[in-house]
C-alpha cells in the first residue's frame, strides 16, 4: 500500500528525562510514529498482549498487521512514540471513537509502556505530546477504555484528569470507560 507522506519524513521531536526507581536514568525522545517503527511498536505491544493482564487485545499482532495499521492510520489520528535511543519504550494513539463517527470531536486514546519501564514518566511525556495533536485535530473529548482489573492504567488516566463514566462486563473481564475534556486554551 502507498504510504502517507507523514510516514516518510522525520517529525519534530521532544526530549524528556525519565526517572526510575533504582534504574539508570534515560532520556527519551517523544515524536510522531513512523512507518519504520512497526517492529519496535510490536516489541512494546505484543509482550503486553501476551500477559493477558493489561490489554483487552487477546492475540499478538504480526509485523504485516502492524504495517497495515500504520499505512492506513486515519488522518484524524494522533500516534506518538517514546524512544530510549533506538528502543521504543512507549506509544500512545488517538483515533476517532468507534461508533461515534457522527461526532468528530470525540477520540479514543490508548497508551502502552514497555513492560519493566513503568513509573518513569514515559506515559506523561507521551500524553503531553499527544494532547497537542488532539487539540490540533479538533478533539474536545477523549475516551479511554480500560480493563477494570488494571489499577495501574486506571490510576494513570485518573492522574491526567480522566473521570469514570461507565463500567460493563466484556467477555472474561470488566471494563471501565473514562473521559476527559480537552482544553482549547493555549499556554
Amino acid at each position: 500500500p502507498k504510504r502517507s507522506p507523514s510516514w516518510d519524513r522525520r517529525p519534530p521531536t521532544g526530549s524528556w528525562f525519565a526517572r526510575g526507581s533504582g534504574e539508570p536514568p534515560m532520556v527519551i525522545e517523544v515524536r510522531e510514529a513512523l512507518f519504520a517503527d512497526a517492529e519496535g511498536i510490536l516489541q512494546v505491544l505484543n509482550p503486553i498482549i501476551e500477559t493477558g493482564l493489561y490489554s483487552a487485545m487477546k492475540t499478538p499482532l504480526t509485523l504485516a498487521e502492524q504495517r497495515a495499521f500504520l499505512a492506513g492510520f486515519t488522518k484524524r489520528g494522533v500516534f506518538i512514540v517514546a524512544a530510549d535511543g533506538e528502543t521504543l519504550v512507549g506509544l500512545q494513539s488517538i483515533e476517532p471513537a468507534p461508533g461515534r463517527s457522527a461526532d468528530p470531536e470525540i477520540g479514543e486514546i490508548s497508551t502502552f509502556v514497555r513492560l519493566g519501564s513503568h513509573r518513569r514518566g514515559i506515559g506523561r511525556a507521551l500524553h503531553a505530546q499527544t494532547l497537542l495533536g488532539a487539540k490540533a485535530r479538533g478533539y474536545r473529548t477523549l475516551i479511554a477504555t480500560i480493563r477494570a482489573d488494571n489499577p495501574r492504567a486506571l490510576a494513570y488516566y485518573r492522574s491526567l484528569g480522566f473521570v469514570k463514566t461507565a463500567r460493563w462486563d466484556e467477555g472474561d473481564s470488566s471494563v471501565v470507560r473514562t473521559e476527559i475534556q480537552v482544553s482549547t486554551e493555549t499556554t
